[in-house]
């Protein structure tokens, strides 16, 4: 409020001081018509106001890719026969194996009552006890 006193006294103050006669003269003063520019120039000015970009597009560069040719050898892949499971262990190419041993590029993950599975990093293989003629029979206990 203070501020706004301290700015509008000193005008007050001189308004005051002023005669009427002056006070005529400077409205005077203001009605004088004064030269400007036409309506048809100001219409075809651009707008002040407006802020213009300027986008630059760049054409894409064309870039050559070359392609080589590879040959993919495929590896025969390799053949496990299960023969036997017995105590948690199954008989795989001959040899007797456990959970989590390895055998060539896979890992025995589970060994199931007929079947085993093997894990890589590609997938996973599963591995069943192939039926053979049963010349005898089997009878389980009580």
């Amino acid at each position: 409020m203070k501020k706004i006193l301290i700015i509008i006294l000193p005008i007050y103050i001189s308004a005051i001081s002023l005669s009427h006669q002056e006070i005529t003269q400077m409205v005077e003063s203001i009605k004088v018509e004064r030269a400007g520019l036409g309506l048809n120039i100001l219409d075809n000015t651009p707008n002040p106001f407006a802020i213009e970009k300027k986008v630059v597009k760049e054409k894409p560069k064309k870039e050559k890719i070359e392609v080589k040719k590879v040959k993919v050898i495929k590896q025969p892949e390799e053949v496990y026969e299960l023969t036997a499971i017995l105590n948690h262990r199954a008989f795989i190419n001959g040899k007797w194996y456990k959970v989590d041993s390895k055998i060539g590029t896979y890992t025995i993950k589970v060994i199931g009552d007929m079947s085993v599975i093997l894990r890589n990093g590609r997938g996973e293989k599963r591995l069943k006890i192939k039926e053979r003629e049963k010349k005898f029979k089997m009878f389980k206990g009580n």
